[in-house]
């Protein structure tokens, strides 16, 4: 049984058995981890602190070779991320970005760049819109994970460069107006939309979150990505759905 200690933000937890923990955690080298934290609730407030969703904490786990459930044994705190659980929507829209951690990797498959997206977009919660950061955020995720729709030229022709054109969700890619016909559902994609999603997906985070653009571009953004991330993953998520739910009908997803 080796032993470890990570870096790592709590994406979700849920009970086992009277008195422990399933916590799963994202961490910079070991990725997605699930793990059994034992006597949480017997030893009170103070213990469970360190296994509450969104902590940002140093984690003493040993690691079980038969297993994908390790045994977690010590949390030192070091971002509680009060500021987020402040307000419905900052709880919310943290909850969205685990979510989508969660169910977009697999677990022990190192990826430190999301391990430092999902940090970054912690302390940005707090300041930025939500939903502007949400859009950037999946964007980017889509990225690191591979997925990112191409946006170069178009696929059929290869046409370049393309100033604007028609995004189709179903094959993740632009068509130029000639090749439209391969898939009459796509969406058109004027150049400043085109524009801003070729940056959210190349740009750092914070880089993306300083340049400022007009409402209708950030809206058609934020339908396209968000379209496109329920086609891949088959399914709207949970917490997508409960912020829907809750965001006027008139705002940026």
């Amino acid at each position: 049984m080796s032993i470890h200690k990570t870096e790592a933000l709590v994406l979700k937890t849920s009970p086992f058995r009277s008195s422990s923990l399933i916590v799963t955690f994202f961490t910079p080298h070991f990725g997605k981890v699930r793990g059994v934290v034992k006597g949480v609730h017997r030893e009170g407030e103070i213990r469970q602190a360190g296994f509450e969703p969104f902590t940002h904490a140093e984690y003493i786990f040993y690691e079980k070779k038969r297993s994908d459930l390790h045994l977690i044994s010590e949390a030192s705190i070091l971002d509680s991320h009060h500021a987020l659980r402040d307000r419905l929507e900052g709880i919310a829209y943290a909850s969205y970005f685990c979510e989508l951690v969660d169910e977009m990797t697999e677990i022990q498959d190192p990826h430190p760049r999301i391990f430092d997206l999902l940090k970054e977009s912690f302390r940005f919660l707090a300041v930025i819109p939500p939903p502007r950061l949400a859009t950037i955020f999946v964007a980017q995720l889509l990225r690191e994970m591979g997925w990112l729709p191409y946006l170069e030229s178009c696929l059929e022709c290869d046409a370049k460069p393309l100033e604007d054109g028609f995004f189709s969700i179903r094959h993740g890619a632009l068509l130029c107006k000639n090749c439209r016909s391969k898939d009459t559902a796509a969406k058109p994609v004027g150049a400043a939309t085109l524009a801003v999603l070729r940056s959210y997906s190349r740009d750092a985070l914070a880089d993306c979150l300083r340049a400022s653009h007009s409402v209708s571009v950030e809206t058609q953004i934020s339908v396209l990505i968000t379209t496109f991330l329920n086609y891949r993953l088959g399914k709207p998520l949970k917490t997508r759905k409960f912020l829907d739910s809750i965001l006027p009908k008139s705002a940026p997803r």
